[in-house]
């Protein structure tokens, strides 16, 4: 079964909007799930030594995925940083 870890800073940042956190780890395991079957069908290498980045709602999400242990980390999430227009 696919598993989710945060780290510490990741985990307070997500816990301050009700209902956030869980939001973010379905959105990260279905980026999984998809990986996961991309690599099954060898449609081609799916890189996970890169630190990966998502849009959740107002906020940036990095995170890594861990194909063989079928894992993802959350590294941080970051309030977006509105542009100037």
């Amino acid at each position: 079964m696919a598993q989710v870890s945060f780290t510490v800073d990741a985990d307070m940042q997500l816990r301050r909007t009700v209902g956030l956190r869980v939001h973010v780890e379905r959105a990260v395991l279905g980026v999984l799930e998809t990986a996961l079957e991309l690599s099954k069908l060898g449609g081609g290498n799916v890189r996970t030594d890169a630190t990966l980045v998502m849009r959740v709602g107002s906020l940036l999400v990095a995170y890594s995925l861990d194909l063989e242990g079928e894992s993802v980390t959350i590294w941080r999430a970051e309030p977006l940083q509105e542009s100037a227009a």
